[in-house]
């Protein structure tokens, strides 16, 4: 990443406003969304405790949504019994997608999609301050500054955490996509009842980069300290990479199936 120094940002930064940027990259990121579906790609899960902890996951579509399957960890492929194990889920998928109703598939599709519509809730919960420009791999990039609007009321239940986090969005100026996206957690997060809470101090930075004419996520990351059912304190040094992207080869009856 190069600096180029934010106070001397060229003018389509300074003309443009922070709220609509946000708004439209939030419309383009729904939309790629929607367009990793037509991709099968690999998950690389890192877990820092006491030693490294690294899972890898095939992620492939069934039937509407993704499913990730395990077949490697910490550097070699699975036993022959994990194997099996793995195989078995995989085929129960199957098999319970086969036995949906229609409404039962649609509800799973809804679930889905809701898990992501909170975004849209990012330009009413933060008050919003243009920074400047920034280059980012060689692309020209709009920063943006994020601090939670006093009076905010979510909506959603996963918008909950925006009264308790501030960050920092790059926006492609090209492509209108987040480049990164960097949140700290300024007030105790929790998540369940009485499942978990990460404490001040946190840190969750996701990168995208370009996949042909989407932007797709290529690393989260997580560091900072959560107290487990309000007993265990645990540091949180997580990275998720998404690698291998290979888009699928889908009839149009394929598509169409996933929009009725």
């Amino acid at each position: 990443m190069t600096f180029l120094g934010l106070a001397a940002g060229p003018a389509w930064c300074a003309e443009s406003t922070a709220r609509s940027l946000v708004a439209q990259s939030i419309a383009n990121y729904e939309n790629d969304w929607k367009a990793v579906l037509d991709y099968t790609y690999i998950e690389r899960d890192v877990a820092k405790e006491s030693s490294e902890k690294v899972e890898l996951y095939q992620v492939t579509v069934v039937d509407g949504t993704p499913y990730n399957r395990l077949i490697a960890r910490d550097g070699h492929p699975l036993d022959t019994e994990e194997s099996r194990r793995q195989a078995e889920k995989y085929q129960k998928v199957l098999d319970a997608r086969d036995k949906e109703t229609p409404e039962q598939r649609a509800r799973r599709i809804r679930k889905y999609d809701n898990e992501r519509a909170f975004l849209k809730e990012i330009p009413d919960a933060f008050d919003m301050k243009m920074l400047g420009d920034e280059t980012v791999d060689g692309r020209p990039n709009c920063v943006i500054q994020l601090t939670p609007k006093e009076g905010y009321v979510p909506d959603s239940k996963y918008a909950r955490i925006f009264p308790s986090i501030e960050g920092k969005l790059w926006i492609d100026q090209h492509d209108m996509r987040w480049t990164k996206a960097v949140a700290q957690v300024i007030d105790t997060i929790s998540f369940g009842w009485i499942l978990a809470r990460i404490g001040p101090g946190a840190h969750i930075t996701m990168t995208q980069e370009k996949v042909g004419e989407h932007w797709f996520p290529k690393k989260i990351e997580v560091e900072g300290m959560a107290r487990i059912l309000l007993v265990k304190n645990r540091t949180i040094d997580d990275t998720i990479w998404y690698e291998n992207y290979k888009r699928l080869n889908r009839s149009p009856a394929a598509t169409d199936a996933r929009n009725r």
